[in-house]
């Protein structure tokens, strides 16, 4: 939750009138947090960084009299993230009273009206936890991230093999479909992210007007800068059912991955992308790996950077959703979230080499493009 995160999230994805009267006060500082036992690492969970940590067994939460706490909000730095909240009983021990069901490593939960509570992994393993906001009465402010659970079908999949990924190569197609057209859209990450990383990449989504929690992957990341080195380090047969189980699991209408050729080489971005032209195939063939669902044709699926029937996207339209802005100014503003990254130069840009609005229809059931300026061309 970078402080700059809070100033962008307010500005581009509030319209003027649209702020609640009545918002819920962060009432963070008038809180006392106990650390039990005292933590080993860097204490400060109201400083907008991921990066400090605080590592212990339970966080004790004591609201200021006559205040008390009406929402959390938890942004997990660790693999597990199932929460358990515990009060205190009459005899002074301490009793589970809430246990999360979802493992969100951003976390918002309603509260009601407690003074004193604390946290507590259900697994009794340390807590791993990088920010913390406690809230009063009133609606949720906009920088809280209340995710929810993917339901029915998705009418936009997003493939993308890393964190930043998506925002990087893919540009404006977030911001634009999920919060400008409204469509439904499943972002899937490819790799396994660090714990700084999956919480970036979640700023960014929300920045992005996505609300539905992404699918984050299971492949270790590695520095293959071949197909088949990649294929061989993560299992071909292995990522091609993973994929074809992604399109059965959120039956995506339209689907958007990775140059063939992996932008600059990347190993990862390759496979991904030969997986997703290969699962077109598999995931409609009710005979292939029928654990992984049902069968499932998608519609479309684009490549970036590919050379035939070609679209070029304009993400520099004023966008109604975002007061205004354009989807690349959006783009930017979330690959600001992946602060982690920075250091290697890279910018979000819609010319050059890797041009993010360049795009090649690669398979389509539903006939080609014609005016070519809509992934959903096509598609009623």
């Amino acid at each position: 939750m970078k402080k700059i995160f809070f100033f962008l999230l307010l500005s581009l994805l509030l319209l003027p009138g649209m702020i609640a009267l009545g918002e819920a006060e962060d009432m963070t500082e008038q809180c006392t947090l106990v650390f039990a036992p005292a933590s080993k690492g860097k204490t400060n969970l109201r400083d907008g960084d991921h990066l400090t940590v605080y590592e212990g067994r339970y966080l004790e939460i004591i609201a200021p009299e006559g205040k008390p706490c009406f929402g959390l909000y938890l942004c997990f730095s660790g693999t597990d993230t199932f929460y358990s909240l515990q009060r205190q009983n009459a005899e002074g021990g301490w009793e589970t009273f809430y246990e999360d069901q979802r493992g969100y490593v951003n976390s918002y939960l309603p509260l009601e009206g407690l003074s004193h509570f604390r946290i507590a992994l259900q697994s009794g393993e340390k807590i791993l936890l990088s920010e913390i906001a406690l809230l009063g009465e009133g609606e949720i402010p906009s920088w809280v991230q209340d995710w929810k659970d993917f339901e029915g079908k998705a009418d936009l999949m997003v493939i993308t093999a890393h964190a930043d990924d998506e925002i990087l190569f893919f540009g404006g197609t977030i911001p634009y479909y999920a919060a400008e057209q409204g469509k439904k859209v499943i972002v899937c990450y490819m790799t396994k992210q660090t714990p700084c990383r999956r919480n970036e990449l979640l700023d960014g989504l929300w920045l992005c007007g996505v609300r539905e929690y992404p699918d984050l992957g299971i492949f270790p990341d590695g520095k293959n800068y071949s197909l088949g080195d990649n294929d061989a380090f993560w299992g071909k047969k292995k990522i091609e059912q993973y994929v074809t189980a992604l399109f059965r699991k959120y039956q995506p209408d339209v689907v958007v991955t990775h140059d063939v050729k992996g932008e600059y080489g990347h190993g990862a971005h390759r496979s991904t992308s030969a997986a997703a032209m290969k699962a077109v195939e598999l995931a409609a063939d009710g005979a292939y790996a029928p654990e992984t669902g049902e069968a499932w044709q998608v519609k479309k699926l684009y490549l970036h950077l590919y050379k035939e029937n070609e679209i070029i996207m304009d993400w520099r339209k004023p966008l109604e959703a975002f007061g205004g802005l354009t989807a690349h100014d959006v783009a930017t503003a979330a690959f600001d979230c992946h602060a982690s990254q920075k250091s290697n130069g890279l910018i979000v840009q819609d010319w050059g080499q890797y041009a993010n609005n360049r795009f090649g229809l690669y398979f389509s059931s539903v006939g080609a493009d014609i005016e070519k300026q809509d992934f959903f061309e096509n598609i009623p």
